[in-house]
């Protein structure tokens, strides 16, 4: 299914990014993990058994992320998969209680992240016409596709995620290339939610709120573990899904019979962000 592609998530040295390294490896892809301290990409790369390669930036810095990936195409060539996994929650308060420090700060790793790396990826592929397909995935969530009140940068950095997916799949439609944005769904073992879920929060507050709606998400059996999440992340890293390229996709997804159903969601427009008008 992805055997022997070449890889590189971000955010890759712990957390999700970190499992989903180990369920690319267990499929024989060639991982690359990228993250911004290269003391944790080392422990990774040593709890991954030395099987994986490491590249430490930035990736909020748009010349080190071009550097990066251009040492990355130089070592291992063109970039079959890309994930783009790594994220911050941001501030969690109501909005103007929020420093807009932190939201700079959530913007730039959730968004310009994601941009940059995609970015250096499409170009090398048209500078050097790669004939080859390319599959990028953007880790997103359902927090870009609803809402979620007092952690609105990770929203809204979400969904811009979720709609540069769609924009660029359009534009490279015939060039080879699937984009899809992927929720994994609520894992509590490791990454974003499981950090959310140490911190100390004060009854009352939005944190302790989220949490709060966390445990009882939990209770009702809607959580699911790293490895359940990257199931389907292998599966649109197959290059079998093309035909669902821009679409927001989640890990409870049937993806083979999103597939058989690829006429009707392009006419109707699904698994897209769309405002919903009054009927006429």
């Amino acid at each position: 299914m992805v055997k022997n592609k070449r890889v590189v998530i971000t955010g890759g040295g712990r957390g999700l990014g970190l499992a989903f390294a180990q369920s690319f490896l267990e499929h024989g892809a060639k991982v690359t993990i990228t993250g911004r301290d290269a003391a944790t990409l080392a422990k990774a790369a040593e709890t991954l058994g030395g099987r994986v390669r490491t590249q430490a930036f930035d990736i909020s810095d748009a010349k080190a992320t071009k550097a990066a990936f251009e040492d990355i195409h130089q070592r291992q060539g063109a970039i079959d998969v890309l994930v783009n996994n790594a994220g911050s929650w941001g501030p969690i308060d109501y909005f103007w209680n929020t420093s807009l420090e932190e939201w700079q700060e959530a913007m730039d790793i959730n968004v310009k992240g994601p941009v940059y790396c995609t970015h250096a990826v499409l170009k090398h592929r048209v500078d050097h016409k790669v004939d080859s397909t390319t599959t990028i995935i953007n880790i997103t969530s359902n927090a870009g596709a609803y809402r979620w009140p007092t952690a609105a940068s990770y929203s809204i950095s979400r969904a811009a995620i979720i709609k540069l997916t769609e924009n660029l799949a359009f534009e490279t439609r015939r060039q080879g290339v699937s984009l899809f944005a992927y929720h994994p769904g609520l894992v509590l073992s490791t990454g974003l939610v499981a950090d959310g879920l140490t911190i100390s929060a004060e009854e009352g507050t939005p944190l302790h709120t989220i949490q709060q709606w966390v445990h009882a998400e939990q209770k009702a059996g809607r959580t699911v573990s790293a490895e359940q999440g990257a199931r389907n992340l292998l599966r649109l890293a197959s290059g079998g899904y093309s035909a669902l390229s821009g679409c927001y996709l989640t890990v409870q997804d049937d993806l083979d019979a999103l597939l058989a159903d690829q006429q009707a969601i392009r006419a109707d427009g699904l698994l897209t962000l769309r405002v919903k008008s009054r009927p006429a």
